[in-house]
């Protein structure tokens, strides 16, 4: 009888386990933000679906939920945006209003906290080591103006890139067990990085985390990314010039071709417009041809871009910015990012920049 009753508390208690691991909690205190509605949303863009929302009473509020998988999310507070990871551990958010001071004169504002799991912890390190480079890129777009400020802008912004990558790989590496690496993988490196080293620091993950909805999500975007690795064959489109005509990828078989995807509005893509000028005028007599793909969603601004440097290759342009089909289609997530291919058709080399592209051009020409 013993052994029953103790089967049957076994069950219980397993039963509240697996119930507490397939459910979210948020718990907020806000003094000041009665009658006030907290929302949680799908993303952090402004249109995002409303996943639940809770009406501050007595000075807390509370949402709690099944939980089908450990996903990242948004938490509205007072029309602002906050990162979230939602997993079976409690969140705890703090609000308040704090004094600040603005051009010398104190004003108060909505001061967030949130708190949970270590997973948390992860992703905001991440967070913060990105947000230099993300002011930096900003910086470059404004400075398009003035190429002195542009190139100084550059040089920083490839060492903070590189000081990014380092706090990438110490996390992934330290946290295996943790959601958080597989988000990192998945929204930092699986779709920027090199495909042998997205595949190395994915293997690094733990079973678990490999099998969690994170972990496919990672080894999907892999097994895309393979179709455009070198020695694949490119994946053949179809865009329109700025004058209207179309181009096919399949018309230039029989030459060397750099598909290079770029925008006006890039600042690192502007400061490599030099080198691919270079290594264009040097080898378009011996059946080197450049297609920019411009992931524009303005064609004054496309073709303005063209005509101020003197970019006398073919482009291609969908119009619809990172929305474009092509960019989807080659995994492109970044730019510049540019591939080279070979006379039928196979990419022989990916990202290549500066000297790298002008030597590897020279090689096979």
């Amino acid at each position: 009888m013993k052994h029953v009753l103790w089967g049957a508390l076994l069950c219980v208690l397993c039963l509240g386990c697996a119930q507490r691991e397939n459910t979210y909690l948020i718990e907020g205190d806000w003094k000041d933000g009665e009658g006030q509605v907290v929302y949680l949303k799908s993303s952090m863009d402004k249109d995002a679906e409303i996943l639940d929302s809770a009406v501050v009473q007595g000075g807390v509020f509370k949402m709690q939920q099944p939980l089908a998988y450990v996903h990242p999310r948004a938490l509205s507070v007072n029309g602002s945006s906050h990162f979230i990871i939602l997993d079976s551990l409690p969140i705890h958010v703090k609000c308040e209003q704090v004094k600040a001071q603005v051009k010398g004169k104190e004003i108060e504002r909505l001061q967030v906290k949130i708190e949970g799991s270590v997973e948390q912890d992860i992703f905001k390190a991440m967070l913060q080591a990105q947000q230099a480079e993300m002011f930096l890129m900003l910086g470059l777009a404004y400075a398009k103006e003035d190429p002195a400020m542009q190139d100084t802008l550059a040089q920083v912004y490839i060492r903070t890139k590189e000081q990014t990558a380092k706090t990438i790989d110490s996390l992934v590496t330290n946290y295996p067990n943790n959601y958080a690496a597989a988000l990192i993988l998945r929204d930092f490196v699986a779709k920027h990085r090199e495909l042998p080293e997205v595949e190395e620091m994915y293997a690094q993950l733990t079973p678990w985390i490999r099998q969690s909805y994170l972990g496919r999500e990672v080894k999907a975007i892999i097994d895309a990314r393979k179709t455009v690795a070198v020695g694949s064959v490119a994946p053949d489109f179809a865009l329109q010039t700025p004058d209207g005509k179309t181009i096919s990828l399949k018309d230039l078989r029989g030459k060397f071709v750099l598909v290079d995807f770029w925008a006006s509005w890039c600042g690192p893509c502007m400061a490599e417009v030099p080198n691919v000028k270079k290594v264009y005028e040097k080898f378009h007599v011996k059946g080197f041809e450049v297609v920019g793909v411009s992931l524009d969603e303005k064609k004054e601004a496309w073709t303005n871009a063209i005509a101020k440097h003197g970019l006398s290759w073919l482009h291609v342009s969908s119009l619809k910015g990172w929305k474009c089909p092509v960019a989807a289609q080659y995994s492109v997530t970044g730019i510049p990012a540019t591939f080279l291919l070979d006379p039928e058709g196979k990419i022989i080399a990916r990202n290549l920049r500066g000297e790298e592209l002008m030597e590897a051009v020279a090689k096979v020409l």
